[in-house]
């Protein structure tokens, strides 16, 4: 009997690493050439690989830090259960951490959808692709929580969806799954400091420095991220650099769309709660042709159906102020602008066809929360219909929290350096949120106030613990970059 049970155990220890097998480990920039994950136009892997590598930090213990809560779904990340058939992963002992996917950027029609806050240069190709293609690639991370809100990472795997047009159904690919290394990460952290003249030393590859400055004019302000590309489809494709065959489109010529890629589109704030448009790095070539910036409600929105729109006027940076209340969704689109005629105001224009989207606003203007110190809640400034409100995340395992926080209060101040506020709320006041979509965040409870405060730059929300006061918690301000010259704005 005994042997029997050895013989099945050893069996089932067979099972498990048959359908859990990875293709293999990620130990340098060089393994990435040989894959599929982020080398296509318009998947967005190699971006979210660089993106998480600058969000971990290791700590005095060799440790792997997040810089963010994944149990608060912090950027759009999510518990993933491992459970397609076969598994991509190998299955998980108790007491060793979770797994948590990253990279899903289609909405789920909640408008504080995570995936939002990631930057422009992860979702830029998402938001200007119709293909499947622009949200296969996924990072899966192997997280384990050790204290209030700290997060060690032990594993880190790259994986895809298998293809949309295959019988295989909708899970990850584990042909296309694999282990990243610690060493590549930290690779990837330090493109940002490498000296050009030291890249075939380390990398054994020549690049076309040309080329590469090309790059950096597109990704120039995300540092590190145009050298990975260069290094990592060089490797790819022998020729890329020189015969500029990157993240193109075969159904345009390259050198518009990497024109376009040098277009930001912006939602930002007037100091009256209204949605301000941004733009910059138009190119010359359109802007001869006309182009006007148009207004939507969300990147599902029909093509017909603008809120506002306005010319850009021949300006390749610029900014219009709407008339539009400012909420999670709001996007900017560029197109075409078609003159039909004159009337006593000059042209008369209508909307021709679309060029480039910008990414959706998010309703806290990417920031996530911030922790309220020594307990196992946070605090978020967000903004709905042009108001400012708060939102707390409390832990469901702090049972006490409104006893403790009885006399705690949120206050909303207009600047970072303003010590009175113009207006509060005691914290179990708070309206719980009930909404459907919260419940992909089953480790918090969700309370959310609405205040009647405009929101416009600079407004910051804080914790205060006790009625005399006790800050515990300050968000960032809002816009906290926006005052002056900022990327070529013109002063409003």
């Amino acid at each position: 009997m005994v042997g029997r049970g050895i013989l099945g155990c050893f069996i089932l220890f067979l099972s498990l690493a048959s359908v859990s097998a990875i293709k293999g480990t990620l130990s340098s920039i060089k393994d990435l050439k040989g894959i599929e994950f982020g080398h296509t136009s318009p998947r967005q892997g190699l971006m979210l690989l660089h993106w998480l590598a600058n969000n971990i930090h290791i700590d005095s213990n060799g440790n792997m830090r997040l810089n963010f809560n994944p149990t608060r779904r912090d950027y759009g990340i999510h518990l993933y259960r491992n459970a397609d058939n076969p598994r991509p992963l190998p299955v998980l002992p108790p007491q060793h951490g979770s797994y948590y996917s990253l990279g899903n950027l289609v909405p789920n029609n909640n408008n504080n959808d995570g995936a939002m806050a990631l930057p422009n240069y992860v979702t830029q190709s998402f938001y200007n692709s119709r293909e499947p293609e622009s949200n296969r690639d996924r990072v899966v991370l192997r997280v384990r929580e050790e204290g209030s809100n700290q997060f060690i990472v032990d594993e880190v795997y790259v994986t895809q969806h298998y293809p949309p047009n295959g019988n295989t159904g909708t899970g990850y690919d584990p042909d296309n799954t694999y282990l990243v290394s610690f060493n590549l990460l930290t690779q990837i952290q330090r493109l940002a400091t490498i000296d050009r003249n030291d890249i075939p030393r380390i990398y054994n590859v020549e690049i076309n420095h040309n080329s590469l400055q090309e790059l950096e004019n597109i990704w120039g302000h995300t540092p590190g991220l145009a050298l990975l590309l260069a290094i990592v489809l060089s490797f790819t494709c022998p020729n890329f650099l020189i015969k500029k065959q990157a993240f193109h489109e075969t159904t345009q010529s390259t050198l518009k769309y990497e024109d376009n890629k040098l277009i930001k589109l912006e939602v930002k704030t007037t100091d009256r709660g209204k949605a301000r448009i941004i733009w910059s790095g138009i190119p010359k070539r359109l802007l001869d042709q006309g182009v006007m910036v148009v207004l939507h409600r969300n990147n599902n929105s029909d093509s017909k159906s603008e809120l506002d729109r306005s010319s850009v006027g021949g300006e390749a940076s610029g900014s219009y102020n709407t008339s539009v209340p400012l909420n999670p969704g709001l996007q900017v689109r560029l197109h075409k602008e078609v003159k039909t005629g004159w009337n006593y105001l000059g042209f008369r224009s209508t909307i021709g066809e679309e060029i480039w989207r910008g990414s959706e606003f998010h309703d806290a203007n990417r920031e996530i929360p911030v922790d309220i110190i020594g307990y196992g809640a946070s605090l978020q400034l967000f903004v709905k219909d042009g108001k400012a409100c708060a939102r707390l995340y409390v832990k469901k395992s702090f049972t006490v929290w409104r006893k403790t926080f009885n006399n705690s209060w949120v206050g909303f101040y207009s600047s970072e350096g303003t010590l009175d506020h113009k207006t509060w709320q005691w914290a179990v006041k708070f309206s719980k949120e009930s909404r459907s979509d919260w419940a992909d965040i089953p480790g918090y409870d969700v309370f959310v106030y609405e205040s009647s405060m405009t929101m416009s730059p600079g407004v910051q929300a804080r914790f205060m613990l006790e009625k005399s006061g006790g800050e515990k918690a300050r968000t960032p301000p809002w816009e906290r970059l926006v005052q002056g010259f900022i990327m070529g704005w013109r002063p409003l």
